[in-house]
């Protein structure tokens, strides 16, 4: 919580939680997180290679969240004027940052699951 004049009630030291918790609502929706770390995974993929890798996706999901990550800069939807027309998918710079940042914590839960 953020007071009147700016300042964070959450913190004594260390970090304020609250920018993080509209980032953590965007990430949170379903897919969100596998989309971006599957693209990070794979550097650049068309909307079927992503389609057959995020397993249990419909295609109507998938576009939307696309469109999302888009929205917020995360990726990047390139568009080659071929025929057919061919669409690819490839991580910005912010993607980027974000996909290392989340690679600590795909660790940490790969680790908790094999302790269950």
């Amino acid at each position: 919580m953020v007071s009147n004049d700016g300042s964070c009630k959450m913190k004594c030291r260390g970090f304020c939680p609250r920018p993080l918790e509209s980032t953590a609502e965007f990430l949170s929706k379903k897919w969100t997180l596998s989309i971006l770390v599957t693209i990070g995974n794979f550097q650049k993929l068309r909307f079927n290679e992503l389609h057959d890798r995020v397993e249990g996706i419909s295609a109507k999901i998938l576009s939307e969240r696309l469109e999302e990550l888009q929205g917020n800069n995360l990726i990047k939807r390139t568009v080659f004027f071929e025929k057919p027309p061919r669409v690819q998918y490839t991580l910005t710079g912010q993607g980027q940052k974000l996909y290392k940042a989340v690679i600590p914590l795909l660790k940490w839960s790969e680790r908790m699951s094999r302790r269950s």
